[in-house]
């Protein structure tokens, strides 16, 4: 009767520290789940933001574009003009480029919360294996 009341305490150690874990996963799940919906909806807007943005950038230069040559009186004139705006333009682009390759570069890493908690996990699991 004492062996099976050992027993039962043993499994009962075991079967609560299953459930501690588990509960732990659980909850790690539950948080990547979060982030990675939070993650879809900023990359969403993202998108559409930009989309919405590059639309009126193009309308806007080429509606002024068009307006500027069309006020240049001389043909050889409004060549010069028309290499100006694509040097312009050009240049432009480039400052654009190097603007988003920034953001992305210091944007936070996808998942940091979920990752930062599983690492604390770990260095808590590894705590606890040294006592």
């Amino acid at each position: 009767m004492a062996g099976s009341e050992h027993s039962g305490g043993l499994f009962g150690s075991i079967r609560r520290a299953a459930d501690t874990c588990l509960s732990g996963v659980h909850n790690r799940v539950e948080l990547l789940s979060v982030e990675l919906q939070e993650e879809k909806l900023r990359l969403v807007r993202l998108l559409l933001w930009t989309g919405a943005a590059l639309f009126s950038a193009f309308l806007a230069i080429t509606i002024l574009t068009i307006a500027i040559i069309a006020l240049v009186p001389s043909e050889e004139s409004r060549r010069v003009v028309l290499w100006g705006f694509a040097v312009l333009y050009v240049i432009i682009t480039i400052v654009i480029c190097v603007k988003l390759r920034n953001e992305v570069k210091n944007s936070p890493p996808p998942l940091a919360d979920t990752v930062g908690e599983l690492k604390k996990d770990v260095e808590a699991l590894r705590a606890d294996s040294d006592r």
